[in-house]
């Protein structure tokens, strides 16, 4: 039987601020316990500067005046090979324990605004990393089931920057590594 899960939530990696994470999966079953599946994840995350210029009070209503100094957008782009464990947690319960792994690439692009400096740029990252997930579900229905997973990802992300004064080559890197929480549903009968 296939399966597809649709999940939202948060992952907090090392060199980025918190990132809102959407992801979707879908596979198949192995046995009554095991699945194997795709899944795709998009997280982004905003960072802006600013000052204030002035502040005033007009008529009992107060307004600040700012300005916009710096402003990053980054998006986290992961599509993993996974292999999953479902089982409950006693022959009477009716919630079940879940854990996953899987590994994939992982990309970032990161959009930077720095308007102090006039700098405009988008930078580019890629690279391999896995992720680990551990959570419970709650069936509502025949084919559906609620869920919650704690996520650990790991990836060490980097991009060319060219030669050293010595002509040695150099890089670029982005730690993608942190834990999250994400939350969903699960529908069986349902994808590839």
């Amino acid at each position: 039987r296939s399966f597809m899960e649709f999940k939202g939530g948060f992952l907090r990696p090392e060199d980025t601020s918190a990132s809102n994470l959407l992801g979707l999966s879908f596979g198949r079953k192995l046995d009554d316990k095991l699945y194997y599946g795709i899944e795709a994840n998009y997280m982004t995350s905003n960072y802006r500067k600013t000052t204030t210029i002035t502040e005033s009070d007009s008529g009992g209503i107060s307004f600040t005046d700012k300005q916009l100094e710096l402003d990053f957008r980054t998006r986290i782009m992961s599509i993993l090979l996974q292999l999953s464990f479902e089982s409950k947690l006693d022959a009477a319960s009716t919630v079940f324990m879940r854990a996953s792994a899987g590994g994939g690439l992982q990309m970032v692009w990161n959009n930077e605004n720095n308007y102090v400096d006039q700098i405009e740029r988008t930078r580019f990252f890629s690279g391999l990393g896995w992720q680990l997930t551990a959570g419970l579900g709650v069936p509502i229905s025949r084919t559906g089931m609620v869920f919650v997973d704690a996520i650990y990802n790991h990836a060490l992300l980097s991009k060319s920057q060219g030669e050293s004064d010595l002509g040695l080559p150099t890089f670029r890197e982005i730690d993608l590594s942190g834990f999250g929480l994400r939350a969903g549903i699960n529908l069986i009968g349902i994808g590839m």
